[in-house]
C-alpha cells in the first residue's frame, strides 16, 4: 500500500468524541503524571472496552503507538458498525484498518467458542483464546500480566468509568484484553482479543463478571499481529496530530506493576 493511500485513510477516519477534561475519579486515581515507566516492568493502559497489557521490555513510545492505533480504529469501527449483530463487520473493519496503519497480520480467527468451565472471568476467557494462537506455555505468561491489569482496574473507579464508557444496556458485552510484547527485531507483537459474550450474570458489568454456568459460548475475533515500525514511523506524526486531545482523555496509563 502506498504511503499516500495510508495518509488518505488516516484523513478519512472518524473524529473522536472526547470529554473536555477527565472525570474527578480518573484524575484522582490516575494522575496525569505517573512515575516514569520502567521498561523492565510490566504495565497496562486502559481505553473504552479495552485493556492493553504490556510485558516487561516494552518502552513508553511503543506503548503510545499501540494504544493510539487501537483507539482510533475501534472508534472508527464502532461509528460504522454500532449494532451487536454487526460484530463480524466491526471486527473486519477494525483489523483491516490496523493493517493500513502498519500492522501485519500473522493469523486471525473469528468464531464461536464454547468454554466448558465454571467461574470464568474476562482475563481467563482471553487466556483461552490466546492459547489457540500461541500455545499454552506462552499464553500463560501473557495472561499473568492481563490478570494484573484487570485487578488494577477493578480497584480504581476512574479506570472502570473509562473502560465502561461505551457500555449499553443489554445482554452482550464486548471487550478486548490484548497482551503486547517486543520481538527480537524491536517490533511490538500483540494478541488482539475481541470478545463478545452474554454478561447478564453480572450486575456490575463485564469487569466483575464470573460465570456460574457449566459452559460459556463466546464470539471471538482473535489476531496475532505485529507493528511494522518502518511503516508506522511515516504515519505517526499525522495520526498523533489528528487525535492529540482524544489520546489525552481516552487513554489511561496505569502505574507499573510490581
Amino acid at each position: 500500500m502506498l504511503l499516500e493511500e495510508r495518509l488518505e485513510f488516516i484523513d478519512s477516519l472518524e473524529p473522536m468524541p472526547i470529554a473536555r477534561t477527565r472525570s474527578a475519579f480518573q484524575t484522582q486515581q490516575f494522575p496525569t503524571q505517573n512515575p516514569p515507566h520502567d521498561t523492565n516492568k510490566s504495565t497496562a493502559s486502559i481505553m473504552p472496552d479495552t485493556m492493553d497489557a504490556f510485558l516487561p521490555g516494552v518502552p513508553k513510545n511503543i506503548i503510545h503507538d499501540v494504544n493510539i492505533c487501537k483507539l482510533v480504529m475501534q472508534n472508527d469501527a464502532t461509528k460504522k458498525f454500532p449494532k451487536d449483530e454487526q460484530l463480524f463487520e466491526w471486527y473486519k473493519h477494525y483489523v483491516d484498518g490496523l493493517t493500513k496503519l502498519g500492522w501485519v497480520i500473522q493469523n486471525r480467527d473469528l468464531r464461536d467458542v464454547t468454554i466448558r468451565k465454571t467461574g470464568l472471568t474476562m482475563d481467563q476467557v482471553a487466556l483461552e483464546i490466546a492459547t489457540g494462537l500461541i500455545g499454552p506455555s506462552a499464553a500463560i505468561v501473557l495472561a499473568n500480566v492481563a490478570q494484573k491489569a484487570v485487578a488494577a482496574v477493578q480497584n480504581n473507579p476512574g479506570a472502570i468509568q473509562l473502560f465502561e464508557r461505551n457500555k449499553t444496556l443489554g445482554a452482550q458485552a464486548k471487550f478486548d484484553i490484548a497482551p503486547v510484547w517486543i520481538d527480537t527485531s524491536g517490533q511490538p507483537n500483540m494478541i488482539l482479543n475481541c470478545i463478545s459474550l452474554d454478561a447478564r450474570e453480572s450486575t456490575r458489568g463485564i469487569l466483575f463478571w464470573k460465570s456460574t454456568k457449566q459452559s460459556t459460548t463466546i464470539k471471538s475475533g482473535a489476531v496475532r499481529t505485529y507493528l511494522d515500525n518502518k511503516v508506522f514511523s511515516r504515519l505517526s506524526e499525522t495520526l498523533y496530530d489528528k487525535y492529540t486531545e482524544a489520546r489525552k482523555n481516552l487513554i489511561i496509563d496505569l502505574p507499573d506493576f510490581e
